[in-house]
Order: C-alpha cells, then sequence, then structure tokens
C-alpha cells in the first residue's frame, strides 16, 4: 500500500481537503505565489489579482478587480481574445488547457513585459465560469538571453559586431535588399602599415590602434549602418540604403577622421614609422548578385587601393578586376 492510499481517509488527509476548500487559505496561497495569478469570470473582467500581478502590471488591486476587462492587461490588447481561442483548441495540452506560451503583458509605463502564460478554464457544475492564468515574469531571463546574444556576435577589442554576425547580416541585408529593389553598398579594409607599428611597440599598443579604428567607424556610421571586424586588422561596413557614390563619400569621411585622429592620439610613441592609413574598397550590389560575388568585388577593389600605395578608396566596378580609384 502507498504511502498515499495510508494517508487517503485518515486525519491528515481530511485536514487537507478541509484546508483546500478554505477561502482565506486558498486566497492566502494566490498572494504568496511568486507568480502573477490573474482569474477572469466568463465576460473576461478580472476577478482574482494577486501581489505578483500588481508587480508585474504596475496595477492595484483594488483599481482592477471587477473594474478592468483582460485585454487591458496584455500587449496588445488583442492578443486577450488570441489566447482565448487557444484555451479552445487542440494546440496546447488539450481543450480548456495552456502550457508555457511565451506572450507580453503591458508593464508599468506601457513597456512590454515579456511572460510565460500557463492558463485553464474554469468550470462550476459543468458549465464554464471563466478561466485562470498563471504569468511568469521572463524579463531577467531575457535579459540575460540578449546579454549572451551580443557577447556571441561582438568583436571583445573594438565593441563592434564580429566575423560570424558579418555573414549573417550581409546574407539578410542582400536578400532584403533584391526583394524590395533597394541600394546597397558594402565595404572592406585594412590597416596600410599597421604590422611594423604592431611589431615595434607590441600588441598592446596594435589594439589600441584597432580600439580607435572601431571608435571612428561607430562615429560616422548613421544607426542603419553596420561595422564589423572580420579579421586581425581587417574590417566591414554595411551600408544600407546606400548606392555606389554615397557609400564613397561616407567612407572618405570616415578615412579622413581617422587619418587626423591617429596621429594626435599615437603622438606619446614619437614613432618615426609610416602612419597607419587605410586601403578600402566599396562595391554596390548588382541586380540578382549573391552575398560571396559582393564581397570578393569589394576584397578586389581593397587590394586594388594596396597596389596604389594605400590610404584611399577604390570603388568596384561591375565586373570582377574593373576598378575604380576615388579621391585620395
Amino acid at each position: 500500500m502507498s504511502d498515499f492510499e495510508q494517508l487517503e481517509g485518515g486525519p491528515s488527509y481530511k485536514t487537507g481537503v478541509e484546508m483546500l476548500a478554505n477561502r482565506e487559505f486558498l486566497e492566502g496561497l494566490i498572494q504568496l505565489c511568486p507568480d502573477g495569478i490573474i482569474g477572469v469570470d466568463r465576460a473576461g473582467t478580472v476577478i482574482i489579482f494577486n501581489q505578483a500581478a500588481e508587480n508585474l502590471t504596475g496595477l492595484g488591486h483594488d483599481s482592477v478587480v471587477g473594474k478592468v476587462s483582460i485585454t487591458q492587461v496584455y500587449q496588445p490588447p488583442e492578443l486577450a481574445r488570441a489566447i482565448k481561442k487557444k484555451l479552445y483548441s487542440q494546440e496546447q495540452g488539450g481543450v480548456g488547457i495552456l502550457e508555457g506560451i511565451e506572450v507580453y503583458v503591458k508593464g508599468a509605463g506601457g513597456r512590454k513585459v515579456p511572460i510565460r502564460l500557463s492558463a485553464a478554464l474554469l468550470h462550476k457544475d459543468g458549465q464554464e465560469i471563466g478561466s485562470v492564468g498563471f504569468f511568469h515574469d521572463l524579463t531577467a531571463r531575457k535579459q540575460l538571453e540578449e546579454e549572451l546574444r551580443k557577447h556571441s556576435i561582438t568583436d571583445s577589442l573594438t565593441g563592434i559586431y564580429n566575423r560570424r554576425h558579418f555573414h549573417e547580416v550581409l546574407s539578410d541585408e542582400v536578400e532584403r535588399s533584391g526583394r524590395y529593389g533597394r541600394p546597397l553598398a558594402l565595404a572592406v579594409f585594412d590597416l596600410d602599415h599597421f604590422k611594423p607599428f604592431n611589431d615595434t611597440f607590441g600588441h598592446q599598443e596594435g589594439d589600441n590602434i584597432l580600439r580607435l579604428v572601431g571608435e571612428c567607424m561607430r562615429s560616422t556610421l548613421r544607426s542603419l549602418d553596420r561595422a564589423f571586424r572580420v579579421g586581425g586588422d581587417e574590417f566591414a561596413f554595411l551600408m544600407v540604403e546606400t548606392d555606389l557614390t554615397q557609400g564613397t563619400q561616407a567612407l572618405e569621411r570616415f578615412r579622413n577622421a581617422f587619418n587626423q585622429q591617429w596621429p594626435r592620439r599615437m603622438s606619446y610613441l614619437q614613432t618615426s614609422l609610416s602612419a597607419v592609413t587605410m586601403s578600402i574598397g566599396v562595391a554596390e550590389l548588382l541586380k540578382d548578385e549573391k552575398p560571396d560575388k559582393l564581397l570578393l568585388r569589394a576584397d578586389l577593389a581593397m587590394y586594388e587601393a594596396k597596389k596604389d600605395g594605400g590610404n584611399l578608396t577604390v570603388r568596384a566596378g561591375a565586373r570582377i578586376g574593373l576598378q575604380n580609384n576615388s579621391q585620395q
């Protein structure tokens, strides 16, 4: 005989049943629950609203219970109707049950609060009388996930995006540009005279140069554009809604900004070495062009800039091997 069978019908079992039947005891359990508990009647009016629900939404118990529709809790309000439909479907654990779906509720100040929702329809004498939901706040988990995601796509030295993210974004933006027929420019560049500087003054000073590149990239970018470190001293710009002429002009501003800052930032070293500069290649996406072809044309333009002595921007032609120098 199991422990449960031994207890069933005994004093402890009967006491437990009496406790669960006691309204005050149940209300106490509801208030103690760390997750928000919100119950509604058949019409959708809130009738249960515990302290955790208050903390989650920024709404007070007395201003909600019996006065507010559940549609005013969800973000957007139409979500309440979609959840009710799910409760009547077989999608989540059977009719009348929802288990662990991720949605948003409206928090203090109108902010969207991510939650994991589990809910069930309530019945009495065979008739539906409402429903109750358990709202688990996912804010901390989502923030941690976002931090981990940022770390996975960010170059720790320069603070700009890394090589892994570059290829993901390049594919996405090429697809988007082709779908909507909008211009897209890609620039790749590396640093001239970086190795002698790095060999002479060490990696710490070399890292300072790379950080300066990252700073200049961020300061000269529009919010729509992306900056990437794709190798040791190799970088890339992805400029949306930008044609070849506009991209070249933006890159010249960036190159000049770096050239003006480098002597000031490195003056304490009193170096006689050649200044670190940039060789930049830029290409505009062609109709039906694939990401690897666009990248190849930008790379070849960068090599042309190197061959011509560096410290300039070269525009890629429509055909591989056909390049144009920009202003120096």
